[in-house]
């Protein structure tokens, strides 16, 4: 049991090891001159809010097009993430792959993936694209979990 366990323990070190490493490479990879010409043109607009405090968005949606969708009245997520719909402000895809992976590594019939789905899909008022998303997690996390357990009792 134990074995088992310490096996599924170090996969997922590995693997959030692995997903911070690719993620820091880039980290700090930045165009100096890009830099330098967002933030003149920021000042060109501070400037011109200074002098005109009685401007209107829409006269600084003409003036400066780049940022006219920062002036829109809709919330906007970071990273194009348009909802979070599972509970726990988990994404749809985790949230069913955790659940579905544990339950084929640890429980005979892998039932707690189809859970999650139906979790997710009452959750969201019945989402068909975050409902999608939960679907493929608890397909890949039933596929790698029952992987797992075969190696490791082969072992």
């Amino acid at each position: 049991m134990y074995k088992r366990l310490s096996i599924v323990f170090v996969f997922f070190v590995l693997s959030v090891s692995i997903k911070a490493i690719t993620l820091n490479a880039e980290l700090f990879d930045y165009n100096e001159e890009k830099v330098a010409a967002e933030f003149s043109e920021l000042n060109l607009l501070e400037s011109m809010l200074i002098e005109n405090p009685d401007l209107s968005l829409s006269d600084i949606a003409f003036r400066f097009p780049q940022y006219a969708y920062l002036l829109e009245d809709k919330e906007v997520l970071p990273f194009g993430n348009t909802q979070v719909a599972a509970p726990g402000n988990i994404p749809s895809f985790w949230w069913a792959f955790s659940f579905s992976f544990v339950g084929s590594y640890f429980i005979y019939g892998a039932v707690a993936g189809p859970i999650a789905v139906a979790i997710v899909y009452f959750n969201t008022d019945k989402n068909k694209p975050e409902t999608k998303k939960a679907i493929y997690g608890c397909l890949t996390g039933t596929v790698l979990g029952l992987g797992i357990r075969y190696v490791v009792s082969n072992l």
